[in-house]
């Protein structure tokens, strides 16, 4: 990888809010899409049927366990993502962020160019992943789809999600590349 950061694809966009049920009902009454893309998922459900590693991790160091629920629909060629944190009190990277900014962009998924030296440069940088989890069954690529969020807050006003999956509307961009076998629905 070079010294840049390359990204080859934007593919989803995760908001984080206090009531999810509410916020959903707003995009449906607000904003025309296709609601047969909506996804229903809770990592506690996919925690206890093994489906879901890693909720206990936040900035780099072992924490009480959390998970969230969470909407996913197609909007526009993005894959929107909205989350709400099961336990709102401080200690996970989603209920800290609602109580510091209430609800609104949380992070922006992207499919980094060269994944492996980009995890590299923020160790060199000394940037410790916000979280990281791995989900599902073992793909054809030998792995399980994985990701791992960076505050880049300081530096950039984000932070970044770097899948080893895209996911949503752009899962079947030849940029992705996806296994094979991966489905995202």
């Amino acid at each position: 990888m070079s010294e840049k950061i390359k990204f080859d694809l934007i593919f989803q966009i995760g908001i984080c809010v206090n009531d999810l049920e509410a916020v959903l009902q707003n995009w449906k009454d607000l904003v025309d899409f296709d609601q047969s893309s909506i996804i229903v998922r809770s990592t506690k459900d996919l925690y206890d049927t093994g489906k879901f590693e890693g909720a206990d991790m936040y900035n780099g160091k072992k924490v009480k366990p959390w998970f969230i629920k969470y909407y996913r629909f197609d909007l526009a060629n993005l894959d929107i993502e909205i989350i709400e944190p099961m336990d709102k009190s401080p200690g996970n990277p989603y209920s800290d962020f609602l109580i510091q900014h209430g609800n609104g962009v949380h992070h922006i998924a992207c499919k980094v160019h060269d994944r492996p030296a980009f995890i590299k440069k923020m160790e060199e940088m000394g940037i410790a992943p916000m979280l990281g989890t791995s989900m599902g069954e073992v793909l054809a690529n030998g792995e399980k789809k994985n990701c791992f969020f960076y505050d880049l807050r300081d530096l950039l006003g984000m932070v970044i999600e770097s899948g080893s999956i895209v996911v949503g509307p752009m899962a079947s961009d030849p940029l992705a590349g996806n296994p094979a076998d991966y489905i995202d629905r």
